[in-house]
């Protein structure tokens, strides 16, 4: 008898294997890295977007890039989709730093634990050279669009989505590759990046994504917001911005008898006066439009002298 007992073990041990993968479950479950949106972890949350683009089998209703601004809501509807294949860049109001564990979460609204839009995640200094967090995907078949228990967290990890609505998912700059074009301590701006789980993508392992597809109105990954968790406090506070017609648009809340200073920078270390500008002298806030020019990269934030 005692000969076959290293038999049942390996028994055993693959019968546990097939109904649990290796990482965290899902929220409010012991070992889950799920962090809830009023957690006082975060001390800010991505405050402007540098680029959207969305993907297909979206509708015009919810291509919103606005509402992933902010606090996370942890509802279906506060959200900008990006599409099947589309993808979102954030800004911060302070650069997000590497701490101890996670340094930021990204927020989903899925309606289920266990139906999950996956996005990549891609954090950069600059806004032009990004780099991608690892990411694996052990689930082992398709995912049709609502099938509700088609998928395990455990078998998935390093993924935007990997949490329901209300629930953010982790991820610690310490995990990332060795970069020579990121700084770690002082990243700018975070990219999701919408997967189509139809297999046709592969995760870092080679291995085939799937999630629920094909979806469609707001199809792809549906962005709620950002929380940071360590950020680098600098004396700068940079205003939400976004690209116009007219420019580069910066949006700041301001005091009408104050006077602010828009400082420019091409490498985000060292910076110089562009322009003063007072404060809206009939709201709380203001607008100014900088050119986009031509020649390196160029990065504004707005200063109260």
């Amino acid at each position: 008898m005692n000969s076959k007992l290293p038999t049942l073990c390996c028994l055993l041990l693959a019968a546990a294997a097939a109904t649990a993968g290796w990482y965290p479950p899902e929220a409010g479950q012991p070992g889950s890295t799920a962090i809830w949106k009023d957690s006082p972890l975060f001390v800010s949350w991505a405050n402007g977007h540098s680029a959207y683009h969305p993907g297909y089998s979206v509708d015009a209703d919810w291509q919103t890039p606005a509402k992933a601004y902010g606090k996370a809501e942890g509802d279906i509807f506060t959200i900008a989709s990006l599409g099947n294949a589309g993808s979102i860049t954030m800004v911060f109001p302070q650069p997000i730093c590497d701490g101890p564990g996670a340094d930021f979460a990204v927020f989903e609204n899925s309606f289920s634990d266990y139906n999950l839009e996956l996005a990549f995640v891609e954090v950069s200094s600059d806004g032009v050279n990004f780099v991608r967090f690892p990411a694996w995907s052990f689930t082992e078949e398709e995912v049709g669009p609502y099938a509700v228990g088609a998928m395990d967290p455990t078998d998935i990890d390093g993924f935007a989505g990997k949490y329901m609505a209300g629930f953010g998912t982790p991820f610690d700059l310490a995990s990332l590759p060795v970069s020579a074009t990121l700084d770690p301590q002082h990243i700018r701006f975070v990219r999701i990046v919408d997967i189509v789980g139809d297999g046709g993508t592969l995760d870092s392992g080679w291995r085939p994504i799937y999630d629920p597809t094909p979806t469609y109105g707001s199809g792809g990954f549906d962005l709620d917001g950002i929380g940071v968790i360590h950020q680098n406090a600098g004396p700068l506070q940079l205003a939400s911005a976004q690209i116009t017609p007219q420019g580069f648009t910066l949006t700041w809340a301001s005091n009408p008898g104050s006077t602010y200073q828009i400082m420019e920078s091409t490498d985000l270390k060292t910076w110089q006066l562009a322009r003063t500008v007072p404060g809206n002298p009939t709201g709380t806030i203001t607008q100014a439009v900088m050119p986009m020019g031509t020649g390196p990269a160029r990065f504004w934030q707005v200063a109260r002298p």
